[in-house]
């Protein structure tokens, strides 16, 4: 899940420190020095999260936007500068807006707050969030509680002596997410040394890679799943789905033990997604010892080496299938071909709820077995020879109202702006792009008009007669109709799409 280091950056962080080594450190340096070795951690485990590090004393500033370049998370530690006040409302604030502008309120999120222990004082001080309490601005909503679900850990830049009573209202702002984040001070005397070790103690107990097997009879590949699975989420699920409380471990091995077709599998509810990567076997980084020195295998040839996962993924992306994988004796989950543009398609696996009726349509799944044991097979071809019959209550054949192909997206100026690019190719290469140029001038005209954005009809309309000065006669005479059926009262009817030019 995506991260989010809030440092402070108030003056008080430029309190010295004597080190064991008779050494004058200011803390913002030791914060610098551990968030250094965290970043080193998170590169190594988990290439593919986003992290981001925010700023904040009486103001805060993006200093990294989200982002998998941790090379530019630490050389923001370096170059963040020092302000004045601590600001505790002001620094969640802006945790909370970026992530919601970048993620919105379902993702998921890891908040880790670096302090130097002080709770601040007034407006903004620690104990004035938790309370609620916005004398400033009581207009300005407050960031508590966190809108989308987080957990949050503290790394407190002090010694226990120096927390005092403070230790509880920081374990307060943990416990406030409701998801289990805790409190870590260094061990005494604070040193560089022992604030490494709180980060990566930190590191090592809430992020944990999973590295475990995919099977399918004799044939076996090592995998590793990312985001890693979050046992505490599972374990909530579980909960609520049987009544009783549960510990759900994602097991070392996944074993597969059917296959479905992706219409009779549909869109089932799910708990979590992973994208499945195989790890390089450790054949291939093995070392050969010659002369008494060690040489490294060239890692060129881990594209040669056949690979169970990369088989599965490009035979359930042509079949049309996924594999019905066992995670537990009442817990299943499906792997499936998961395309993120038209030319790049993962190998996902998405885990099912903890129960063996929580697919309706598919029915209890220990029960299901191959169709070829059974007296008369359930998938028979229709009278036309098009269409396979298939058991389970789905309609493949029916066209879905979220299908993503019909419908448009204009949340972001970037999306608006892409489908009208998209039109101008088509005009600049008619006549051949006739029939893409008329279907997606209607597409986009039936979303303006669903959304009353009737304005943009006219700037399309002006934009077409633009391009008519650069074109020949016939292109020139299409794209005239074009716009004329754009301004024309008959035009806002959905119903009456506009067609191209007769001769």
């Amino acid at each position: 899940m995506p991260t989010v280091v809030l440092l402070d950056v108030s003056l008080s962080m430029l309190r010295g420190v004597q080190t064991p080594e008779d050494e004058f450190v200011e803390r913002r340096h030791l914060a610098m020095r551990g968030l250094h070795v965290f970043f080193d951690y998170l590169s190594s485990k988990f290439k593919l999260e986003f992290s981001a590090l925010l700023a904040f004393s009486s103001l805060w500033e993006i200093v990294v936007p989200f982002t998998r370049d941790y090379q530019a998370l630490k050389q923001g530690c370096i170059t963040v500068d020092v302000y004045d006040k601590t600001s505790f409302d002001n620094g969640f604030s802006g945790v909370v807006g970026h992530v919601i502008e970048e993620w919105g309120t379902s993702v998921p999120c890891q908040v880790i707050l670096v302090t130097d222990g002080r709770t601040g004082s007034g407006q903004g001080s620690l104990k004035e969030l938790l309370e609620g309490k916005r004398k400033e601005n009581p207009d300005q909503p407050s960031p508590f509680p966190i809108p989308f679900p987080c957990k949050i850990h503290v790394v407190c830049i002090a010694t226990a002596n120096e927390l005092g009573g403070d230790l509880m209202l920081f374990q307060r702002l943990c416990d406030s997410a409701g998801a289990g984040g805790s409190v870590y001070v260094p061990d005494m005397p604070l040193s560089v040394q022992s604030v490494q070790n709180v980060f990566t103690r930190l590191a090592q107990t809430h992020y944990i890679s999973y590295e475990g097997t995919l099977s399918c009879g004799h044939l076996q590949s090592k995998i590793t799943l990312s985001p890693a699975p979050d046992l505490t989420s599972i374990l909530e699920t579980s909960k609520k789905t049987t009544g009783q409380e549960k510990t759900r471990r994602m097991p070392n091995e996944l074993s597969i033990c059917g296959f479905l077709d992706v219409a009779d599998a549909g869109s089932p509810p799910h708990i979590s997604r992973h994208l499945v990567i195989p790890v390089p076997t450790s054949s291939a980084d093995s070392k050969d010892k010659e002369g008494g020195k060690e040489t490294v295998r060239d890692t060129d040839e881990d594209g040669k080496t056949p690979s169970f996962c990369v088989l599965l993924h490009g035979s359930l992306k042509v079949e049309k299938m996924v594999a019905i994988v066992m995670l537990d004796s009442d817990w299943f989950g499906m792997l499936h071909s998961w395309a993120d543009s038209k030319k790049k398609s993962n190998l996902v696996l998405t885990t099912f709820f903890p129960g063996e009726n929580n697919i309706s349509w598919l029915g209890n799944m220990q029960k299901l077995g191959p169709a070829a044991e059974l007296d008369s097979n359930p998938y028979q071809t229709s009278d036309n020879d098009e269409s396979e019959t298939t058991p389970f209550p789905v309609l493949p054949s029916q066209r879905r109202s979220y299908n993503s192909q019909a419908n448009v997206v204009w949340i972001k100026p970037s999306g608006l702006q892409s489908d009208v690019q998209k039109l101008l190719r088509y005009a600049k290469r008619l006549p051949e792009k006739q029939g893409q140029f008329y279907k997606e001038l209607n597409r986009l005209r039936r979303a303006a008009l669903c959304y009353s954005y009737l304005g943009l009809l006219d700037v399309l309309a002006s934009m077409l007669d633009k391009e008519c000065h650069k074109a020949t006669d016939e292109v020139a005479r299409q794209l005239q109709h074009a716009s004329q059926s754009l301004r024309s009262a008959p035009s806002l009817d959905l119903n009456k799409p506009i067609t191209p030019a007769q001769d």
